[in-house]
């Protein structure tokens, strides 16, 4: 008999541990660099509503805004040191750990947003191995925004740049494009280029449509032009470490909720950027759309074809882009 009970004493506790492990929680902590509203922001919340909705309420992100996690560089190392779970990092951050990734900022490389949209799945698919030998698992790209010329005088044609100091990130490639337009470029931190627009330290910079209203850049750069050199793309990421804890059918649940929220977040961030330019007219500032953007590509070729062979499978994906129609 006292075997029996024995059994079923370890019987029962095996189903009860069965039923705590099927019923565990999952929770991410996601970091993002925009406030709320932002449409990054936005993007994120809905994908967190439909990861809930879709796992009962087993798994849950949460959002933090304003990087209260810490910037983007330290939000991607605290997801390899798993003090972060998740975030939408713009792709540029991960260089360091992933060189691959330096093919978004070529110039040119996407015709407009929605070709940008459409290469998710060929980035996605090209990179994802990628990220996962670095301890994040990708769940695919969205637009952060197109990067655009902001400045104190018009711009249209090359010519109107020559001479004139840009300000850079601080990019090998954000350099040599400009200064195959012949401007001036200045690599300065983000931080900075209010004042160093103010102070005349820079002439021009270049930036997203909606920063442009929401960090006022429009005081001290009143024109405004739609060139779309360059897309920051935002890499939707989880820790490996936190990925591989998941059960194989929250796993499917998140990557198709975040599938389908990165084909709505273009449409979403066209929709604001046009409400935020709209408000800057209404503010004083002047809106341009660069007549013929042929002169700048071929003049920003060589960058391309200098700084292709330089990043790893770089020549396959741009070819697989290009494919796409």
């Amino acid at each position: 008999m006292a075997v029996i009970k024995t059994l079923t004493v370890a019987l029962a506790a095996s189903l009860t541990f069965g039923t705590a492990a099927f019923a565990q929680e999952f929770t991410a902590r996601l970091s993002l660099d925009v406030q709320e509203g932002n449409p990054k922001y936005v993007a994120a919340e809905n994908f967190a509503n439909a990861v809930s909705e879709a796992t009962d309420g087993a798994v849950k992100f949460q959002l933090f805004a304003n990087g209260l996690l810490g910037g983007e560089v330290e939000s991607a190392e605290g997801m390899r040191l798993g003090s972060v779970q998740a975030g939408i990092i713009t792709s540029s951050v991960f260089a360091t750990w992933i060189p691959e990734v330096q093919v978004l900022d070529l110039p040119f490389l996407f015709r407009d947003d929605a070709h940008a949209a459409a290469a998710n799945a060929v980035l996605t698919e090209r990179l994802a191995s990628k990220f996962e030998e670095q301890g994040f698992h990708l769940l695919g790209f969205s637009i952060n925004g197109a990067r655009q010329p902001m400045s104190t005088f018009p711009v249209d044609a090359p010519s109107d740049v020559a001479g004139k100091k840009i300000r850079v990130i601080q990019s090998p490639i954000h350099i040599a494009l400009w200064e195959a337009v012949g401007a001036r470029p200045v690599p300065i931190p983000a931080s900075e280029v209010y004042n160093a627009m103010q102070t005349g330290v820079v002439d021009m910079f270049d930036n997203t449509a909606t920063n442009y209203l929401t960090f006022r850049f429009y005081e001290v750069a009143p024109h405004y032009t739609d060139l779309r050199h360059v897309y920051a793309m935002g890499s939707w990421v989880v820790a490996k470490s936190w990925w591989d804890s998941l059960p194989g059918e929250y796993q499917q649940s998140i990557t198709k909720a975040a599938t389908e929220v990165q084909a709505e977040a273009g449409p979403l961030l066209a929709e604001v950027d046009a409400a935020s330019l709209a408000e800057t007219e209404k503010l004083g500032a002047t809106l341009h759309v660069v007549s013929d953007k042929q002169p700048w590509i071929e003049l920003m070729e060589p960058v391309l074809a200098k700084f292709a062979p330089q990043i790893p499978g770089a020549e396959e994906t741009i070819g697989a882009i290009k494919a796409i129609e």
